[in-house]
């Protein structure tokens, strides 16, 4: 069965919107409760991104393509320092652990973050 990654990245993306509607509306119980749902949110990039690599039905530009979405989002979501924290975290593992990310990826990741705006 194939899978609509364009669909499944919509997906993070409301869960993403729907974490920063949660804590725009103060609904977090205390602020460790708030890092654990940013954290597990963002980490769905992740996973999404160990699952596309490792799709063999995927074409290689496909592949590229999809983790460039991924690195995108992750990116457009990563404004404070707690975000860069988790980010830096994904981005570690996905690049000098699981040899998935390239240099490319990052430097793209980097470019676009949101944090960039107060340099």
């Amino acid at each position: 069965m194939k899978i609509d990654y364009r669909s499944e990245i919509e997906k993070i993306r409301d869960s993403l919107k729907n974490y920063y509607k949660n804590y725009s509306n103060e609904q977090f119980k205390s602020e460790e409760e708030e890092y654990i749902e940013n954290k597990k949110t963002k980490e769905q990039i992740k996973k999404l991104i160990i699952q596309v690599y490792n799709d063999s039905t995927l074409s290689e530009a496909n592949r590229g393509d999809i983790i460039k979405v991924a690195v995108e989002l992750l990116a457009k979501n990563t404004g404070c320092a707690e975000d860069v924290e988790i980010a830096e975290d994904i981005l570690d593992s996905l690049f000098y652990d699981m040899k998935i990310l390239n240099q490319e990826n990052i430097d793209s990741f980097y470019e676009q973050y949101l944090c960039k705006r107060w340099e």
